[in-house]
């Protein structure tokens, strides 16, 4: 297999641009569906065999200039899949949970929710392998990940009838929760741990604890409060950052505050959000309370927008987030329909206007 571990350098710069000032601004990317499809590979393999997936991703993050890679994967499908959870496989598409067949259908299936062997369960090994070749590859520390217990519950219970459960029956989701958190989230995250030669950070995906899916109110009782307990079991290197929809309240602030409970070193913002909102609200925030910044270019944007518009909005975002340093440009979930010179256009304006 190929070496990698040039990219060392762009890991470097990517931890100076979170403490400072580096040479120029990061841009990275979630990009393993797109790589998928650059390499040519079916979803039944990429998804099964971790050295094909390692390989790609850092492939076409040599091809297109990005910095700081990490292993990249359908993060959400993992702990579900490794208790029992339907998992769909599509002729072209990342695989998802079975909708129509959920783990959870009835509130006495909540004893399902139980400590798997992460040695042999599920897609678990594959998690293992796929750092285990990541780290031999590169010799980057290893980013850890998890599924957070909102979006893990949604995604075997349903996201319906989880909030008619936090609506009607608040102690049975208690209970949900407590279990995924206690003896699922929580001994994988430490399993991975232990697995793995060094570890950078453990990061854990929560797109559907969002608004307006749910108020701020219910993220700050029924979301953070969890995620707080799993930073305190498995270390405070853990952090959640992908929440959104800050666009929809009246003190965007209040957004931010939750988000910094579970992620305190830095905010992440994403479009729609930051394209609705402006990306001054979030440098003056991050000032404001001396953390660094992180700013998403939306995926709907990047796989449909014009090259030129692309570069606009780059410039636009470097040009406010990048004064004084400590921040990063993300491209957020790069798909198989993104247009490759979009995605160069991207790479390419980061570039050109990120230099300091």
């Amino acid at each position: 297999m190929k070496d990698y571990h040039f990219f060392k350098e762009t890991m470097d710069r990517f931890n100076k641009a979170m403490k400072g000032i580096p040479d120029r601004v990061p841009v990275y990317a979630q990009i393993h569906e797109f790589a998928m499809n650059e390499m040519g590979y079916s979803p039944d393999e990429f998804y099964t065999d971790p050295e094909k997936l390692v390989t790609s991703v850092l492939e076409v993050y040599t091809r297109y200039g990005l910095d700081a890679p990490y292993v990249d994967f359908d993060v959400y499908n993992i702990e579900a899949s490794g208790i029992g959870q339907r998992i769909k496989f599509s002729k072209d598409s990342m695989p998802d949970v079975d909708r129509s067949d959920l783990l959870i259908k009835d509130k006495s299936d909540i004893k399902k929710i139980k400590t798997p062997d992460f040695g042999s369960s599920g897609r678990f090994p594959f998690v293992i392998e796929a750092n285990r070749i990541f780290y031999e590859l590169t010799g980057i520390p290893v980013t850890i990940n998890f599924t957070a217990p909102f979006s893990l519950a949604a995604n075997i219970r349903g996201i319906e009838n989880l909030i008619f459960d936090i609506i009607d029956d608040p102690e049975f989701a208690k209970e949900l929760f407590t279990r995924l958190t206690e003896e699922l989230i929580i001994p994988w995250i430490l399993y991975q741990k232990e697995k793995v030669p060094e570890v950078y950070s453990i990061v854990g995906s929560d797109a559907t604890a969002s608004l307006p899916i749910l108020s701020i109110e219910m993220l700050n009782e029924w979301v953070v409060p969890y995620i707080i307990e799993i930073r305190n079991a498995v270390g405070n290197d853990t952090y959640v950052s992908n929440w959104i929809g800050e666009r929809y309240l009246d003190n965007p602030e209040k957004m931010f505050d939750a988000k910094l409970k579970v992620s305190p070193t830095f905010l992440e913002g994403q479009d729609p959000d930051v394209e609705e909102l402006g990306p001054e609200i979030y440098k003056k925030y991050t000032n404001q309370h001396d953390v660094s910044l992180i700013l998403g270019v939306g995926t709907s944007f990047l796989a449909q927008a014009k090259p030129e518009d692309i570069e606009k909005r780059i410039e636009y975002y470097i040009r406010v987030g990048g004064k004084g340093g400590r921040f990063g440009l993300y491209l957020c979930n790069i798909g198989r329909t993104t247009p490759p010179e979009n995605l160069k256009a991207a790479v390419d304006a980061a570039y050109k206007y990120g230099k300091y």
